[in-house]
């Protein structure tokens, strides 16, 4: 089987990367609490790296310019359980205009003609045949402006490409310092198999290349600026950004109904943390938890803002329904849910189960408590969910899994 066929992957323990492409959001390192951009993000594994890294405080703007792009960008981040995330479809031009001197730390990891590929992919050759560096490094050169008008003084911004080009890489660098003198180099650690960049000039010794002779890696390039702290302030955020509606107090008590029968006390506690830390919005009976910052989501494209929870259902004569989304249960921990089904990582229940089977609860059904309950992975260090199961008719369970993630065999 390959990886990502595995129900492990399906339960969001790990995220199918080239080596190579790890090591650009790990030279950025980012701490919790830091407002961070990856500004060319999909399908999405940086910035699940980078998402993680803040242990749930702060929050990561992922963007790209390709809204088919997103599609990809928003499943790895739910998959994976990035909560303190928003996804945009814009071009960096676009975000700069509403969002300068915003960000502490940047990612541009920048369209480029490919090269470091060739090894395993034949249609970078061919892409490259087509186009190659000189159509790529104008296009980098606007990205990488862009991004440095979004960076605070005191931040930093990574930008890297998976090419060999001198031109898109040590050059487009060169030019970028002699254009902005508040920007300066950092060193990156360079483990085992990560070479300096070529020597332009002194300076270059501070960026890193991988080769794909001296590493399993594809080739890759990798450069840290700093931003110079000279005007130390938050950016000019314009004023009424946020023209998005609260949700409703009706709303609210659907949610808090759900959470009290779907969630055991540890379950609670971390829930009623999270809704302390962000702010509840509603669109079009969709519940959003958003991080609490100045944020100019009315002037851009919106694929996610926050945290997805889910959806209210109007029911007749009765108070609205509350609706879980997939991306709340992969935020949550097993140990969060009353209720949870475990079962084996190559089990015929889970196989079924990604299939969109309906499953059959083993034990009574706890129906005085919830509706709801999670299949989850048993493994040898804790249970790991995958999907909600619904009780429409116990012990017959309905199953909620995404009809887009579901598997055919």
């Amino acid at each position: 089987l390959q990886p990502g066929q595995l129900s492990l992957y399906a339960a969001g323990l790990y995220y199918i990367q080239e080596p190579s492409a790890m090591l650009p959001a790990a030279a950025l390192a980012v701490r919790p609490g830091e407002k961070v951009l990856d500004v060319c993000a999909a399908p999405g594994g940086k910035a699940s790296r980078l998402t993680s890294d803040l242990q749930g405080e702060g929050f990561v703007w992922a963007n790209d310019l390709s809204q088919r792009r997103t599609r990809a960008l928003l499943r790895n981040l739910e998959m994976n359980g990035g909560r303190n995330s928003l996804i945009t479809c814009a071009s960096p031009d676009q975000l700069a205009a509403h969002l300068p001197a915003y960000f502490d730390a940047i990612l541009v990891d920048a369209p480029c003609s490919g090269s470091g590929m060739f090894r395993d992919d034949p249609a970078a050759i061919r892409s490259w045949l087509d186009y190659g560096p000189a159509a790529s490094v104008p296009v980098q050169r606007d990205i990488l402006a862009s991004a440095w008008h979004m960076l605070k003084p005191g931040g930093r911004l990574v930008y890297s490409t998976c090419s060999f080009s001198v031109a898109e890489n040590e050059e487009n660098i060169l030019w970028f310092l002699e254009r902005c003198p508040d920007a300066g180099l950092l060193p990156i650690e360079k483990p085992s198999g990560v070479s300096d960049g070529l020597p332009l000039s002194c300076a270059m010794s501070m960026t890193a290349r991988i080769w794909p002779h001296q590493t399993r890696g594809d080739g890759h390039f990798c450069a840290l600026l700093a931003k110079h702290d000279s005007n130390p302030s938050d950016g000019d955020i314009p004023a009424a950004f946020d023209r998005l509606t609260e949700a409703s107090p009706e709303q609210k008590d659907s949610l808090e109904r759900f959470f009290s029968t779907t969630l055991n006390g540890e379950g609670l506690a971390k829930m009623t943390k999270w809704l302390r830390m962000g702010w509840l919005r509603q669109e079009n009976g969709h519940l959003h938890l958003l991080p609490r910052a100045d944020l100019p989501l009315s002037q851009v494209s919106k694929v996610k803002t926050g945290l997805f929870l889910g959806q209210i259902r109007p029911i007749r004569n009765q108070p609205p329904r509350f609706e879980p989304s997939q991306a709340l249960l992969m935020a949550l921990d097993a140990s969060d849910l009353r209720c949870v089904f475990p079962t084996g990582a190559d089990s015929d229940q889970i196989r079924r189960y990604l299939r969109g089977e309906t499953i059959q609860w083993q034990d009574t059904w706890p129906a005085d408590t919830t509706r709801y309950a999670a299949i989850a992975l048993a493994t040898p260090v804790g249970l790991y969910p995958v999907g909600w199961l619904k009780a429409d008719q116990p012990p017959v369970l309905k199953n909620l899994y995404p009809q887009g993630w579901r598997r055919s065999s």
